[in-house]
């Protein structure tokens, strides 16, 4: 994804996962973690529509604490949908375990929103991608609970590292469903700002 490392030569990524870090640098992306919090509350309904809004409410929220930064700054947020329910992270193991059992054999959706500031002006969206997992026996689900990747995990598992044996297949954005839908940036960012051969992305104002 060349496009996107000249869009953003350097980011300041206010997320403390390590998978979206990874993601970036991976391109060739100077990251700079600052992590931010904000009330997470919401009472919409639609998938899409809540993590679009919670990445965009981080985003504000950092930009009232960091005034003064000038490089892009990325939020993001991801929640996963199965069963008529949206679940975020499991706040203990047994949270956790009751998550994965309810996705034992079944397909479910997983939403990454995002909000990208860049020389005084928003960019928002939210892409989804289908995870299909494989029939979980309690002993599995014990087993990968073990090695605590659940931890601070949307949907309790991290799909990128071991995560990836209960699954059966994924369709769509890879990336969305680790929590950074790359592809997406990539092509609102080629519309907003075209890139030419050799071209960099305009400096920051001020």
């Amino acid at each position: 994804m060349p496009e996107l490392t000249k869009l953003l030569p350097k980011i300041i990524l206010a997320s403390q996962s390590p998978a979206r870090k990874r993601l970036l640098e991976d391109l060739g992306i100077a990251v700079t973690v600052i992590p931010t919090d904000c009330d997470e509350s919401y009472e919409e309904n639609s998938p899409d529509k809540v993590v679009a809004m919670l990445a965009l409410r981080k985003l504000e929220t950092f930009r009232k604490r960091h005034p003064r930064y000038t490089d892009p700054v990325l939020c993001c947020d991801t929640m996963v949908f199965c069963g008529g329910k949206l679940i975020g992270k499991a706040e203990n193991r047994e949270e956790a375990f009751a998550q994965l059992a309810s996705f034992s054999g079944k397909t479910q959706s997983v939403h990454s929103g995002w909000a990208l500031w860049y020389n005084d002006q928003v960019l928002s969206a939210s892409d989804t991608a289908y995870v299909t997992f494989k029939e979980l026996t309690s002993e599995t689900i014990e087993s990968y609970l073990s090695c605590r990747e659940w931890v601070g995990a949307a949907g309790s598992y991290r799909i990128q590292e071991q995560g990836s044996s209960l699954v059966r297949k994924v369709e769509g954005d890879f990336a969305t469903v680790i929590g950074l839908p790359l592809s997406q940036i990539s092509e609102i960012l080629l519309l907003t700002v075209p890139v030419s051969d050799g071209a960099e992305f305009p400096p920051p104002r001020g």
